[in-house]
């Protein structure tokens, strides 16, 4: 009688995995599927019209050797919406709010980068000052 027990203990173990185990691979499959149709783009139809240059006030990533700025011109002045320090650089300085001409350092031991942002034609262009 005592091995019947293990016969049925080993059964019902068998069991439990396995239907965790199947439970756990949908749930996987349904993340799956649904971060892959999060990320997969939507590809428009074909259009005969070129594709529009960026509006005014639209962001821009600007890169440079001590980071990445996110900048965009709006009425008359530079606006920096986020600042992305490279590997081994932090932000040593940054201007507040918006300006005619928008100013950041980036800085690693032995390495300055100074960034000076100015709107040209509504776009965002850097002069990078290595240091």
């Amino acid at each position: 009688m005592r091995g019947g027990r293990w016969v049925f203990a080993i059964g019902a173990w068998t069991m439990c995995t396995a239907a965790i185990s199947a439970f756990g691979i949908g749930r996987v499959e349904a993340v799956r599927s649904a971060v892959l149709a999060a990320t997969t783009p939507v590809t428009p139809a074909a259009s005969p019209v070129a594709s529009p240059s960026p509006s005014p006030g639209a962001p821009r990533v600007l890169r440079t050797p001590g980071g990445n700025i996110v900048a965009r011109c709006d009425a008359g002045l530079t606006w920096a919406d986020a600042l992305s320090p490279a590997l081994g650089f932090h932000v040593e300085g940054a201007q507040q709010g918006p300006a005619k001409d928008y100013r950041v350092t980036f800085k690693t031991d032995g390495q300055e980068v100074r960034v000076v942002i100015r709107c040209t034609d509504l776009t965002p262009q850097a002069e990078i000052t290595l240091g």
